[in-house]
C-alpha cells in the first residue's frame, strides 16, 4: 500500500492494498548481495535457466534482415495466432473435434501476465469476487484488487496435495463469484489436477446456480513442464461443455526458456476477445514483432526437442528433495510439474514470524535465498527453484540442512 498524506498531489486509490511483487524484489535484492561479492545461493528462479531454441533465435536473425521492424496488429501476427489456436485444440482435443478454436480467438500478449491481467479487466466489475485456490502466485490477488475485484481464497493444505475439492468449490460459491481462477502446474506447489480431478471441479461447477454467471481462468503456464505420472491436462480438455466460460493463459516463457521475450497469450471466444483486444490497443498495442517471429519458429518445434530440458528438471527435483530429507522438521511435498518444491518451515518458525522473516534469516545467515510463502497465501512455506544448475542445488541445500540444524 503506498501511504498518501494531505496536502500530497495524490495517487489513483486503485493501488490502496495493492503490494509490489515480493518475489521480484527479492530476486533484485540477491542480484545486488552478489554484485556486491556476497557468495549467495540464489534458489529463487522462476524462469528455465536454459537457452532458447536455436530455431527461435533463427527466426529473430532472419526477421531482423527482413526488416521487420513495423508495428504488429494489437492482437498479433497472423502466423502466431494460427500456431497458437493450433497448438490449444491439440491440448483441448475433446472440444475441438466439434468446435475448434481459430486465430479471431486468441489476443498475443506481453507474457501471460498480461493476457491474465487483460482478461481481468474485460471481465469484473466493482465488488466482483474472484476464488483463488491458495497457495497461488502471487500476482493474482493484487491483479484481481487492481480490476476492482475482491479475492476469496479456497485453501488447500498439502496433506491434500494443495489441490481444492469439488466440496471445497462448492461451498466457496456464492451470488457474487465472477471468477475462477486456476492454475496446474502450479506456481509455487507445482501441483497438477487430472482429468478427473478437473471434471470434478466443472461438475462441482455446473451443480451451482450461480455457474452460468462464473469465468475459469486456466493459467497454463507450465504445461509442458510435468514431472510425475499424471500427464498435463487443460482444463477444457476435461470440460468442453465450459468452452464459453473458459479463457485459457499460456505463453513460452516457461514451456521454451523465453520468459525475457515477453510473449504470452488468451484464447477464448469471440465477445470477450474482442473486450480484451479493445483495452490492449488502447494500453500496450501489439506486442514486439521479433519475439513473435521468435515465438512462431518455437511452437513448431516437436516435443521432443524438449525431453531432455523436462529430464534435467525431474533429476534436479529429485537432487534437491533426497539433500532436504536431512532437514527431519522440514515438511517436505513432491511437485508433479513447474520447477519448485513448496517445503514448510512452521516448526522452524520463532515466535511472531511468518516465512518472509524466515526467509530473510536464511538469506543473511546462511546465505541462500529463497522466496517466502507469505505472498502466495501460506506463511509457513517456502519456495525453492530448481531451475538452477546441481551444484548450487546440492551447495543451497547442504547450507540450508545445515543452518536448520544449527536452530
Amino acid at each position: 500500500m503506498i501511504p498518501q498524506k494531505e496536502g500530497e498531489l495524490q495517487l489513483s486509490r486503485r493501488l490502496e492494498g495493492v503490494s509490489e511483487s515480493a518475489t521480484l524484489k527479492l530476486n533484485a535484492t540477491v542480484q545486488q548481495m552478489k554484485a556486491q561479492g556476497v557468495d549467495v545461493i540464489n534458489l529463487t528462479a522462476g524462469e528455465p535457466d536454459y537457452f532458447v531454441p536455436e530455431a527461435a533465435k533463427k527466426a529473430v536473425i532472419d526477421a531482423v534482415h527482413a526488416n521487420q521492424s513495423k508495428y504488429t496488429p494489437v492482437g498479433g501476427l497472423p502466423a502466431l495466432r494460427e500456431e497458437i489456436a493450433r497448438k490449444t485444440n491439440e491440448q483441448q482435443k475433446s472440444l475441438s473435434s466439434n468446435r475448434p478454436w481459430k486465430s479471431n480467438h486468441v489476443v498475443v500478449t506481453n507474457g501471460g501476465k498480461q493476457a491474465l491481467f487483460n482478461s481481468l479487466m474485460a471481465i469484473l466489475n466493482p465488488g466482483d469476487e474472484v476464488l483463488i485456490p491458495a497457495p497461488y502466485w502471487l500476482s493474482y490477488p493484487e491483479m484481481v484488487k487492481l480490476a476492482g475485484g475482491i479475492p476469496k481464497f479456497i485453501p488447500a493444505s498439502g496433506a491434500q496435495g494443495f489441490k481444492i475439492t469439488p466440496e471445497q468449490l462448492t461451498q466457496s460459491i456464492g451470488p457474487h463469484v465472477k471468477v475462477l481462477i486456476l492454475n496446474s502446474p502450479s506456481n509455487p506447489t507445482g501441483a497438477l489436477y487430472s482429468k478427473e480431478e478437473y471434471k470434478a471441479l466443472g461438475a462441482a461447477l455446473a451443480q451451482s446456480p450461480y455457474s452460468k454467471n462464473i469465468w475459469i481462468l486456466s493459467d497454463e503456464i507450465y504445461d509442458r513442464i510435468t514431472l510425475g505420472a499424471t500427464p498435463f491436462c487443460s482444463f477444457l480438455e476435461a470440460n468442453p461443455e465450459l468452452v464459453d466460460q473458459t479463457i485459457t493463459i499460456n505463453g513460452v516463457s516457461k514451456s521454451a526458456a523465453m520468459t525475457g521475450w515477453r510473449l504470452g497469450w488468451s484464447v477464448a471466444g469471440e465477445k470477450v476477445t474482442q473486450a480484451m483486444l479493445t483495452l490492449q490497443g488502447q494500453s500496450t498495442s501489439g506486442v514486439n514483432a521479433l519475439a513473435q517471429w521468435a515465438a512462431i519458429a518455437a511452437l513448431k518445434l516437436p516435443e521432443s526437442e524438449f525431453t531432455s530440458q523436462v529430464e534435467s528438471f525431474r533429476k534436479r527435483r529429485d537432487l534437491l528433495l533426497e539433500n532436504l530429507k536431512k532437514a527431519r522438521k522440514l515438511e517436505k511435498y513432491t511437485p508433479d510439474g513447474a520447477f519448485y518444491v513448496f517445503a514448510g518451515v512452521g516448526k522452524y518458525l520463532r515466535p511472531g514470524e511468518d516465512s518472509i522473516d524466515f526467509a530473510q534469516r536464511v538469506l543473511e545467515e546462511a546465505k541462500v535465498a529463497v522466496v517466502p510463502g507469505t505472498p502466495f497465501g501460506d506463511p509457513e512455506c517456502v519456495r525453492l527453484s530448481f531451475a538452477t544448475d546441481e551444484k548450487s542445488i546440492t551447495e543451497g541445500c547442504q547450507r540450508l540442512v545445515s543452518y536448520l540444524d544449527s536452530i
